[in-house]
């Protein structure tokens, strides 16, 4: 299957592709394979519902190819991704089906400087290529292997680049360094895989310390969402970016993005201030960075105003929450006659949140006190959790919780529980990412 679907984005021009399955009597489609773009970006979209105004839900649901020629024809057409992804870029979804079902749906990218229309080749690659795939996910499921949603989908790898002689890696070591500035380069993830000692000084960091890193983490002056926003815009739009940034306490630094398959080449100089250079925050950060936040906040609040029902805002809010901001589990909760009532929640084994369900809000537990209070809690050990609550059993396998008042009106009438699976420290900086969200 990885093989046929980079074959197919290769054949088709495009330089990625998202793969959806249609689970037999299901009503939504889920991410199984992606290439060419990172994860991050495209968790988001993990889980779409047929009836979502999405450009694969339209062209599964209708079997019928959706064609977006740009990011004006996106903003009229499919008001909540172009608000996620305000890019220039254009996308292909077609249905994948077979002689005997509808198996999913195929999602296609291409870079924003392509022609507006789909060639007579590209169409017709593109229905060779859903047919391939429809015949291996048919195969698939009358073996009784299936391809079935996963916590989160398989990504496949870049294709390799070319092969250079150790003369070659030489000499072109020898000329990057001889430019003027410095350089370095990210993998489609954002981290950094090469970086000249110009580039190392210019940013005022050890060369070693930042190898593997994402830039927006390992320098806290550029964990503003500018930056974040133009490395994304290389990715989805493939076409080149650039941005200044100052690094403190005065030195204006000038950014230039160069993407490909790959990654991204960039090119850093002393520079000037531009009228959208962002401030460097006065406070390193931790977790997710801000834009990052921002990112899957903006998503959420475009699919929730879509939202029909409680249940729907639950699911909308997992599927955005949780991989924005690490978290394993939620649980989302208010107040109901002087009880606890748990709305919904996600990645919880019902029986145990089930328990929780109508206590009264005198009971002594976080879920509870964050209601009553309005104020957030951490707990990056359970030994902190049992010491602020003595009467606590762990019994749900989690590393660390959040517990977040939602505030409307200057009142708490709801919480949400983020519960980790591996340790969290919950430093300042993240406190405050997940505190900001008390007002959404």
């Amino acid at each position: 299957m990885d093989a046929e679907m980079a074959a197919v984005v290769r054949e088709c021009g495009a330089f990625g592709g998202l793969l959806y399955v249609l689970p037999p009597d299901g009503d939504a489609l889920w991410l199984t394979l992606v290439a060419g773009v990172p994860q991050e970006i495209a968790t988001p979209w993990r889980r779409i519902a047929l009836t979502d105004p999405m450009p694969v839900a339209d062209a599964v649901r209708e079997r019928r190819l959706v064609w977006i020629g740009g990011q004006e024809e996106m903003a009229r057409r499919y008001p909540r991704p172009a608000l996620v992804l305000p890019y220039q870029f254009a996308l292909a979804a077609a249905p994948v089906v077979t002689d005997t079902a509808l198996r999913g749906g195929l999602v296609l990218l291409w870079a924003g400087d392509r022609p507006a229309q789909l060639s007579p080749d590209e169409r017709d690659a593109l229905e060779d290529g859903c047919r391939r795939l429809g015949g291996l996910l048919e195969r698939a499921a009358d073996r009784g292997e299936p391809l079935v949603p996963a916590d989160r989908p398989r990504v496949l790898p870049p294709p390799a680049g070319r092969r250079v002689t150790p003369d070659e890696a030489t000499a072109v070591s020898a000329f990057v360094d001889r430019l003027p500035g410095g350089s370095c380069a990210m993998d489609l993830d954002g981290r950094i895989t090469f970086i000249t000692p110009a580039a190392a000084e210019l940013v005022g960091r050890d060369a070693d310390e930042m190898m593997g890193t994402l830039p927006w983490e390992s320098l806290p002056w550029m964990d503003v969402p500018l930056v974040e926003d133009r490395y994304r815009a290389a990715l989805v739009s493939r076409q080149p970016q650039a941005f200044t940034a100052l690094r403190p306490p005065d030195v204006w630094l000038s950014f230039e993005l160069y993407p490909d398959s790959s990654g991204i080449s960039v090119r850093i100089t002393r520079g000037e201030p531009a009228e959208d250079a962002p401030a460097s925050p006065s406070v390193p950060s931790a977790g997710p960075s801000r834009a990052t936040v921002l990112y899957h906040l903006m998503h959420l609040a475009a699919t929730l105003t879509e939202a029909v029902g409680v249940q729907d805002v639950v699911e909308q809010t997992a599927d955005q929450l949780l991989p924005a901001l690490g978290a394993r589990a939620m649980a989302l909760m208010t107040a109901e006659d002087g009880r606890l009532k748990i709305l919904g929640h996600r990645g919880y084994d019902p029986e145990i949140i089930g328990r929780f369900d109508g206590i009264p809000l005198s009971a002594d537990i976080p879920g509870c006190e964050v209601l009553t209070t309005g104020v957030p809690s951490f707990f990056p050990t359970f030994a902190d959790l049992e010491r602020a609550y003595p009467a606590t059993v762990h019994e749900d396998g989690m590393a660390s919780w959040a517990f977040l008042p939602l505030i409307a009106s200057g009142r708490p009438i709801g919480s949400v529980l983020l519960a980790y699976d591996r340790p969290r420290g919950f430093p300042p900086g993240e406190r405050a990412v997940l505190t900001s969200l008390a007002g959404l």
